[in-house]
């Protein structure tokens, strides 16, 4: 769109063209200059509330997610009033270079919002159902990493940073992110391509979640060595995990075993960090080192050595745990 201007005599004069004006342009610049004053991207008292706003989608009309520079947009809530949805709300964080560089697929009035509000569809997971003796499968999976040779480089590596110095740090809990549901199953196309190869190749559909034993077995050694430094008086070390992923039977499993599960939908597992967690992120969607440089300064980051958000590796209480997960 155009508009004729006038020159000081009134005459008109040529149109003024908006080409290359946008509200995408206009959004990200806007993004930018509230980053560069000091403006955070996540607070914890915005996760806390979004995570108990998607704990009640069943009854609620519509979401309200607040946008980088404090007011709130409103988002029609789809599975409103619906008895058996198969969908289920999940959070989906935009990290900063969403903001200010890669147009995100969402209407302008979205731009600036660091978080929104994604869906799952639940009808495969229901169709396949759990995977038969997984308790089994992960405490056989658990005792061969407690048994490898890296996982007793694993334990001398953390027993260094956390009282190598003689001076022990003070952890109080660790909050996982990302580790996989133990109940996965191998979608349709791995198995089509793992039945096309010969006998010797073919691997065990077990194998899609083989990640996600070591990861919390990982989790426990982690909770183990912590809490080896508490002093008897002392309060116990508490293990969160958060992953929108997990089914219910790995939910249960978890709570048997020492983890409590937090964070359903996304969100609430980040409002418990704190300058005494230890944080364990293998490979989580969310920009987890940037939400936490938001939010707290833990005790330990135990992440993937890259990651495609890795803005603030040059931390050095970043341990990197790719090559830890060859055993």
């Amino acid at each position: 769109m155009s508009w004729p201007t006038q020159d000081g005599a009134g005459q008109l004069l040529e149109p003024v063209l908006e080409y290359g004006c946008s509200p995408w342009r206009t959004s990200s610049q806007r993004a930018s200059d509230l980053y560069e004053s000091g403006v955070k991207l996540w607070r914890k008292e915005d996760l806390v509330d979004i995570e108990q706003q998607l704990a009640q989608s069943r009854a609620a009309e519509k979401f309200t997610v607040r946008r980088l520079d404090g007011s709130l947009v409103h988002i029609k809530n789809p599975m409103f009033g619906v008895q058996k949805p198969i969908w289920k709300p999940c959070i989906k964080f935009q990290e900063y270079w969403r903001l200010v560089r890669a147009k995100p697929d969402v209407p302008p009035e979205l731009y600036n919002c660091t978080y929104l509000v994604d869906w799952g569809n639940q009808t495969l997971r229901n169709y396949e159902g759990p995977i038969k003796n997984v308790q089994l499968l992960f405490e056989s999976s658990r005792q061969k990493w407690n048994a490898s040779a890296t996982c007793d480089a694993f334990i001398s590596q953390f027993r260094k940073l956390l009282g190598g110095d003689r001076n022990v740090k003070k952890v109080t809990k660790i909050v996982c992110f990302g580790l996989g549901d133990m109940n996965f199953k191998p979608p349709d196309w791995w198995r089509i391509e793992n039945d096309s190869k010969t006998e010797d190749e073919r691997e065990p559909e077990i194998s899609a979640v083989e990640g996600a034993f070591i990861h919390h077995a990982m989790a426990l050694t982690i909770a183990d060595i912590a809490r080896s430094y508490k002093t008897a008086g002392g309060s116990g070390v508490r293990l969160l995990t958060q992953d929108p992923g997990y089914s219910d039977e790995t939910k249960d499993i978890l709570q048997k075993i020492g983890f409590e599960v937090t964070g359903e939908y996304g969100a609430g597992g980040f409002a418990e960090l704190d300058d005494e967690s230890i944080v364990f992120s293998p490979f989580a969607a969310a920009p987890v080192k940037q939400i936490i440089a938001d939010l707290a300064r833990p005790v330990a980051i135990v992440c993937a050595e890259r990651t495609s958000a890795g803005v603030y590796n040059h931390l050095q209480y970043l341990i990197p745990i790719l090559y830890l997960l060859e055993f």
